[in-house]
C-alpha cells in the first residue's frame, strides 16, 4: 500500500514538473535571450542589446517581428527604425508607459481625427528646430501638464 502511494506521488510530481516545464521551455523558445538570437537579429536589434534579456517575452516577440520585416524596408525606413529603437532604449520605464498609453489612445481615434493629427504633426515638423524646442519646453516641464 505504501509503495502504491509512493508511486502515485512520484507520478503526480513528475506530471507537475512536466506540466510546468513545457510552458517555460515554450516561452524560452518563443522569446529567446540575446545570445540565442541570430547574428542578423542581433545586428538589427542592436540598440536594444543592453536590455533585451529584461524585456518581457511578449514585447521581445514584437521586436522579433520588427526584425523579420526589417530587411524588406527601404534604407531610409531602416535608418528611421534604428533611430527609434535607440530613442526607445533611452526612455525610462515611465516614459515608455506614457508612450504606450498615447499609442493606445491613437488607435481609438477615428480616421478623420488621425488625419487631422497627422497634418498637425507635419506642420510641427516643418517648423524650425528652435520653434519646436520652444513648444516642447512650454508643453513639458519634466512632467506632463494636461
Amino acid at each position: 500500500m505504501a509503495s502504491a502511494h509512493i508511486i502515485r506521488t512520484g507520478t503526480v510530481t513528475a506530471a507537475l514538473l512536466l506540466l510546468f516545464s513545457i510552458p517555460a521551455a515554450a516561452l524560452a523558445q518563443a522569446a529567446p535571450g540575446w545570445t540565442e538570437l541570430t547574428d542578423s537579429q542581433r545586428e538589427i536589434l542592436k540598440p536594444l542589446a543592453g536590455e533585451w534579456d529584461q524585456i518581457e517575452p511578449d514585447r521581445r516577440q514584437n521586436w522579433l517581428r520588427v526584425a523579420k520585416r526589417y530587411p524588406e524596408l527601404p534604407p531610409e525606413k531602416q535608418q528611421r527604425l534604428q533611430e527609434r529603437m535607440r530613442q526607445w532604449a533611452q526612455l525610462t520605464p515611465e516614459q515608455r508607459e506614457r508612450a504606450r498609453e498615447r499609442y493606445r489612445q491613437m488607435r481609438e481615434l477615428s480616421p478623420e481625427e488621425r488625419q487631422e493629427l497627422h497634418l498637425r504633426w507635419e506642420q510641427y515638423q516643418d517648423l524650425p528646430e528652435s520653434r519646436r524646442q520652444e513648444l516642447r519646453e512650454r508643453h513639458y516641464d519634466g512632467s506632463r501638464r494636461d
